[in-house]
């Protein structure tokens, strides 16, 4: 997650959003640890959201374009241990969406 800060990319309101880039600190995870990660996106950009399988959270906004996240993963039973896909998805104010798939190990 520390990543040098860039310039966010300008769009107008109504321009198709964009993840620009995104750092997570540790793709491989167990229960108990937490798991830190920012999006960065276009100025457009409302609103992120963090899906894995049936599992969702709103990635808080913390400056135009930017959106930041610290999670504690929860007790995850052996038999669900494994790889999964990380599904972000960034929307503007239209509604319209982008989304940026990610991996993240359960351990």
């Amino acid at each position: 997650m520390a990543a040098a800060e860039t310039a966010v990319p300008t769009a107008s309101p109504n321009a198709p959003p964009r993840i620009v880039a995104v750092h997570i600190t540790n793709r491989t995870v167990r229960s108990g640890d937490t798991i830190s990660g920012t999006v960065e996106t276009t100025s457009n950009v409302a609103s992120v959201e963090a899906r894995i399988a049936t599992f969702s959270i709103s990635v808080p906004k913390v400056g135009v374009g930017r959106f930041a996240l610290s999670y504690v993963v929860p007790n995850v039973p052996f038999f669900l241990h494994g790889t999964y896909p990380m599904t972000l998805v960034a929307r503007n104010t239209a509604g319209e969406a982008v989304e940026r798939v990610v991996s993240i190990t359960v351990e």
